[in-house]
């Protein structure tokens, strides 16, 4: 008979790495990687000990607008920001809060920070009064935070808002309902902020319109064959140091406020009127609702003074379809559009290859121009399924005579291999930044001009 092998210490080491597996996605599941905070489920009974026959404050501080600047700037920059936050929170408890106050995260990954407020011994009861003076002064220390932190986001600072409610101790009520339903009220005060909030920005958004207080700025669109500058694109932002300064925020509350229109038409109108002594060669892209291209003479009434007061003939402009709402009938849509060539304007597609969306509009409207959106050239260098489909694009447009314009260039390697894939036209970074007069060029070419 064969003896039996001895596999006890391997049999052990198995078990401490089953057992640590274990523990690391236990702990992945309470605790948030990127603040080091724990669920708030995890306090409670060290919530509950201190906190027994005393009231406990409970102060709610949300980002409702964190998903929002995710998709804007990058999930990095998301988790760089909550990070920071969570820092700072915790170097105001000198300042703002007790000592003894605990800080958690509202849900792994979440965005919301819980802080729970107790009253130590021989401490003076917390009042809500208490409460409403902490939460003010957080606001007010945070506010201030987010225009200087290495953390904050790009300006404006990001959207947030603070809840606060006090739980008394009850004897008859379980500790956890009691602290789950606080957390409820605080919660409901941010929502209650957030709503005011967003009242404010539709009243101050309502405002800049009314006044025309937008800003264009001018970005090349190059020839990358000759390194010359066939056209520019023109793009809107609001006043400076408002909520309104970032594009997206400007137009995704216009969005949401049903001031598209109005806005779209604005936008033209000041990139025009901005445009005196544009080279009459080169071609001006100005961004273009469907519903405003798409409404049977609305379009040139409100354009057609503006072009003469800036010099400028149709010729000089391309209509660039954005998709921000859909296009509901291709046959009226492209009878309109037909309507709007014979009068001597082009046409564009933007954001083309982000979606089928994008795709029908391509198939259904003979553009003069196909701008690949930035999603597909960014790091393209590095994806042959990104240079495959920027070969199928150039294969379409070449069957229609339509040119292909590459948005979004940020690198030498970029630039590189949308030259190998032969695409003729690029705009981005790489070559300038928007900016209010017409910029000249950084760079031209692969290497610095």
């Amino acid at each position: 008979m064969r003896p039996a092998l001895d596999t006890g210490p391997l049999r052990g080491a198995e078990e401490t790495r089953r057992l640590r597996a274990s523990y690391l996605r236990l702990k992945g599941a309470l605790y948030d990687p990127i603040t080091g905070l724990c669920s708030y489920t995890l306090q409670l009974d060290e919530i509950e000990m201190q906190c027994a026959g005393r009231r406990l404050g409970v102060i709610v501080l949300e980002f409702p607008s964190l998903g929002a600047m995710e998709q804007a700037h990058g999930w990095e920059l998301g988790d760089r920001f909550l990070a920071g936050v969570a820092a700072h929170l915790k170097a105001l408890k000198s300042r703002v809060f007790p000592g003894n106050t605990l800080i958690s995260l509202d849900g792994v990954y979440g965005n919301a920070f819980t802080m729970f407020l107790r009253e130590g011994p021989g401490c003076k009861e917390i009042s809500v009064p208490d409460l409403a003076d902490a939460a003010g002064s957080l606001a007010a220390h945070l506010k201030a935070r987010l225009t200087d932190a290495p953390w904050a986001p790009p300006a404006p600072a990001i959207d947030f808002s603070v809840g606060y409610a006090l739980v008394s101790p009850n004897p008859a009520a379980r500790f956890e309902r009691m602290v789950h339903q606080g957390i409820r009220e605080a919660r409901g005060m941010t929502v209650r902020e957030a709503d005011r909030l967003q009242l404010e920005r539709a009243a101050e958004l309502r405002s800049i319109l009314h006044e025309g207080r937008l800003t264009t700025y001018y970005q090349p669109i190059v020839d990358m064959d000759d390194a010359s500058i066939m056209g520019y694109e023109a793009l809107t932002r609001g006043p400076l140091n408002t909520a309104f300064e970032v594009p997206k925020a400007l137009f995704t509350y216009s969005d949401r406020n049903h001031l598209s229109s109005e806005l779209d038409l604005l936008c033209r109108r000041e990139a025009l009127r901005n445009a005196r002594g544009f080279d009459r060669k080169k071609k001006l892209f100005l961004n273009s609702l469907p519903e405003t291209l798409g409404t049977p003479g609305l379009f040139e009434q409100n354009l057609q003074a503006d072009l003469e007061e800036v010099g400028l003939q149709p010729g000089n402009l391309v209509l660039e379809i954005t998709e921000r709402t859909r296009i509901e009938d291709f046959e009226i849509f492209g009878r309109e559009l037909d309507r709007l060539r014979r009068l001597g304007f082009l046409v564009a597609i933007d954001d083309v290859g982000t979606g089928y969306s994008s795709l029908q509009t391509v198939s259904e409207v003979a553009a003069d121009f196909l701008k690949i959106d930035m999603s597909l050239i960014k790091n393209i260098h590095q994806s042959l399924i990104k240079q495959d489909l920027v070969h199928s694009l150039l294969q379409v447009a070449a069957r229609t005579r339509t040119r292909v314009i590459a948005e979004g260039i940020e690198s030498a390697e970029e630039y590189q291999a949308l030259r190998a894939c032969g695409v003729r036209y690029g705009q981005g970074f790489y070559f300038a930044h928007p900016a209010p007069a017409f910029p000249g060029l950084v760079r031209g070419g692969p290497g610095p001009a």
